[in-house]
């Protein structure tokens, strides 16, 4: 099925971007039950329903809340393993920087284990010298210090600080 499913999957995801409330409703319904079914594989469009965590709709809000906490629930926790990638999405997306944080601020509360939080610090920070943006090394920035920090994060901030160094000044 999913192999069926794969090359339209980026038309579903485009109608959560309708302007019509009922057809994101349907859309998020339909791609919520698709995925906690494993019948279609949560990749690069993840950041459509994270943008719905934001919808006007309230209905569209819970149903994309729901979602990601089903997610979190998994073994593998696939909602940590699409956060670096939804982070750079988000940030490409004209999007209020309040409604960025209120999504990455809600995403990140997903990453329970210390383990994860040191991964996903290192992958963020890894990313910062490649960042071609003032604004995206600020949107990498507030997600890394929403993050959980232990002796080991601390450790590695402290030893790869050329990489994000030429981040913490901003003239703005």
């Amino acid at each position: 099925f999913p192999n069926e499913v794969e090359p339209y999957t980026h038309k579903i995801y485009a109608c959560l971007r309708d302007s019509s409330t009922s057809v994101r409703r349907h859309t998020l319904m339909v791609l919520t039950h698709l995925i906690l079914n494993d019948m279609v594989k949560v990749k690069g469009q993840v950041c459509e329903i994270a943008l719905c965590l934001r919808d006007a709709d309230q209905r569209i809000r819970d149903l994309a809340r729901l979602l990601f906490h089903e997610l979190s629930k998994r073994s593998n926790n696939p909602v940590y393993n699409l956060l670096p990638d939804i982070v750079s999405q988000l940030s490409q997306v004209d999007l209020p920087k309040d409604d960025f944080r209120s999504i990455l601020s809600f995403l990140l509360g997903f990453i329970k284990k210390d383990k994860d939080n040191e991964k996903l610090l290192e992958q963020l920070c890894r990313r910062i010298p490649k960042c071609p943006t003032i604004s995206l090394k600020a949107d990498i920035s507030y997600c890394m210090a929403q993050l959980k920090v232990n002796e080991r994060s601390v450790k590695f901030l402290v030893d790869n600080f050329k990489l994000y160094k030429d981040a913490l000044y901003d003239e703005d």
